[in-house]
């Protein structure tokens, strides 16, 4: 005879319905991933440049200038908190796909008020770095980008970047810039980690073919 779900014991109810919640957000975050995998054919070129030929020579010089600049007319204590950036990139930029991924400056991003996760993280790093506080030094924020796969595989599903901080009091944050979201703990180093001074890594974004 079927147990009525009515004699079920509490607790096996309750994790019958945080197992069924947790396949639910993990289907979403799937479809979501992949849905942003398809719109994503290729992994990167610039405004202003014809595409990685251009882009990873501007890298692999050893800094990231042409992408983390100043914001024309901004000052540098135009934001008085971290968090006040933060949350006025997550509450002022707007998503947009690239259409062949376009990798833009933090200035054209603040002027177009759009962009996608690398725009959003390049703009944020450069508004904590030269217009937060007088200016957050070049050893404590920085863009990171790597490759998301499915839990437990090698997949790839899509490319992503955010916001490595290190904090004055020690220990790293990592921002999620499109929703203002701080996470501390191990999230990943990133492949590719740069700023206008220094870049480290690389790996695919940098030595690898394009998809």
């Amino acid at each position: 005879m079927l147990l009525d779900t009515a004699d079920e014991p509490k607790h096996q109810k309750s994790n019958q319905r945080k197992g069924g919640e947790f396949e639910v957000r993990t289907t979403i975050l799937v479809g979501m991933l992949t849905i942003g995998l398809l719109l994503m054919p290729t992994v990167a070129q610039a405004d202003e440049y014809d595409g990685w030929g251009e882009i990873r020579p501007l890298l692999l010089d050893g800094e990231g200038s042409e992408f983390v600049e100043r914001i024309d007319g901004l000052g540098s204590s135009a934001f008085s908190t971290v968090g006040e950036a933060i949350a006025w990139v997550a509450n002022n930029i707007t998503y947009v796909a690239d259409d062949g991924e376009v990798w833009t400056s933090s200035n054209q991003t603040w002027t177009k008020g759009e962009g996608d996760c690398e725009d959003y993280a390049i703009l944020l790093t450069a508004l904590l770095r030269f217009h937060t506080q007088g200016g957050i030094p070049p050893n404590r924020v920085w863009v990171m980008a790597g490759l998301i796969t499915l839990p437990g595989t090698d997949e790839v599903v899509v490319g992503h970047a955010w916001v490595g901080f290190k904090l004055e009091r020690g220990g790293m944050a990592y921002i999620e810039p499109q929703t203002g979201t701080v996470f501390r703990g191990s999230l990943g180093g990133g492949m590719l980690q740069f700023n206008d001074r220094w870049v480290k890594g690389g790996g695919y974004f940098l030595h690898s073919p394009v998809l």
